[in-house]
């Protein structure tokens, strides 16, 4: 996760990353979909691209996934996805690279099955001539099958470099040909280049977290299964232990000092904490519950941040909120009344200056160490009271599920 976050950094671009801990969280258990890929020739599946709830699974490799943009607007067509593992050289090249010349040749092109929770989908692989980068490498371009004119394709390229194994992917709208490609390819390999030079010259070194009476599994755990109004659960949760920052955003000053008054920084969690995320859909694609649970450090000690934070919530009448380095303001803060039994509790709802007439509701709760934050999005008035009770249904679940 280092890795990629640093190539972000290098590049200035906001990119992101997360870590072996959330992805693997997010299907422990067996609570991933039922996936299968199949291709045709069979033995072509080695050289496709990897199934990544399976590759989430596997306990053999770190990993990390993540995605930077490679042009000044981020978007389907300019931002790589992009999964880098980490294992022992043989182990590494056996689980990404275990094909020979002859498969290569004999898999020129080659269909693709993907089934996920019973539905399937069909693509047609062709394999292309890869761009210098790292010690190993192939790469290919992907599209629907049969191909629709508003389809976009998709380019990989995997590569390999010592103990490492980069795996990078860009849609593209139009991919007829090779050259069509190239473009793609040619970014990617630069931007494996940099990751593996990266983990060389500067290989990240993580300090030891404090210890928290909850691992990502047990967290992620509580949010799975958790319904919100509609009957709807939380979708794929996952979890990870947060250190100096948290994966994949800019959290801004995490920290345990008091923030400036009537000043908010989302989320409000130490290094340490055990932090898992999940949403709930709702209606439509555009109405879904935004949810976190945080488990606090054992070596967390009161005033805890999130009491600091609810009483800014609370006591505030405008809220100034901190953006990793940039702020906006929100409108004037309507308090909230909502059933939720808490040490610490708060509810509220505003609006931003954009016009858009969105309501973001927010509710937040801390039991303990555990603690637990929500929001969804409203577009009048009367809906406002109604969607911060369900946010403190959703939240009072959670704490069921850990038995507070």
């Amino acid at each position: 996760m280092a890795i990629i976050n640093a190539v972000a950094q290098n590049r200035q671009v906001q990119g992101g990353a997360m870590d072996s801990q959330r992805l693997r969280s997010a299907v422990s258990g067996g609570a991933g979909p039922i996936t299968t890929m199949e291709t045709t020739p069979g033995d072509c599946v080695v050289l496709a691209p990897r199934n990544p709830f399976a590759g989430w699974a596997d306990k053999s490799v770190n990993m990390a996934q993540g995605g930077i943009p490679i042009a000044a607007q981020s978007g389907p067509t300019t931002t790589v996805t992009l999964t880098v593992r980490s294992a022992e050289k043989d182990a590494i090249s056996q689980a990404d690279f275990n094909y020979t010349d002859d498969l290569v040749g004999r898999c020129g092109q080659f269909d693709l099955a993907y089934t996920e929770s019973g539905r399937s989908s069909m693509y047609a692989v062709q394999l292309l001539q890869a761009p210098p980068a790292g010690e190993k490498r192939f790469a290919w371009m992907q599209n629907t099958k049969p191909h629709q004119p508003q389809d976009y394709g998709s380019v990989g390229l995997q590569v390999l470099a010592g103990t490492l194994s980069v795996s990078l992917t860009l849609s593209v709208a139009e991919l007829n040909s090779e050259a069509d490609a190239r473009p793609a390819l040619d970014s990617m390999a630069g931007l494996a280049q940099e990751l593996i030079d990266q983990a060389a010259q500067h290989p990240p070194s993580v300090a030891p977290a404090p210890p928290n009476p909850r691992t990502p599994d047990d967290v992620a755990a509580l949010l799975r299964g958790v319904t919100g109004p509609n009957g709807n659960t939380v979708d794929r949760p996952s979890a990870a232990v947060i250190g100096a920052e948290r994966p994949g955003v800019n959290p801004g000053t995490p920290s345990q000092g008091s923030p400036a008054p009537c000043t908010y920084s989302d989320p409000s969690v130490l290094p340490g904490s055990v932090v898992g995320q999940g949403t709930i859909q709702g209606s439509n694609k555009m109405d879904f519950i935004d949810l976190m649970v945080a488990s606090m450090p054992t070596t967390a000690t009161q005033p805890y941040v999130f009491d600091t934070v609810a009483a800014t919530l609370r006591d505030c009448a405008t809220i100034q909120e901190g953006m990793g380095g940039s702020t906006r303001q929100w409108s004037d803060l309507q308090h909230l009344s909502v059933g939720l039994a808490a040490d610490s509790s708060y509810a509220v709802a505003y609006q931003l200056p954009d016009g858009t007439g969105e309501r973001h509701v927010l509710v937040g709760a801390r039991k303990g160490t555990l603690t637990v934050q929500a929001n969804v999005i409203k577009y009048s008035d009367a809906e406002v009271q109604s969607g911060a009770d369900g946010l403190a249904a959703v939240i009072s679940q959670v704490f069921a599920r850990a038995g507070l």
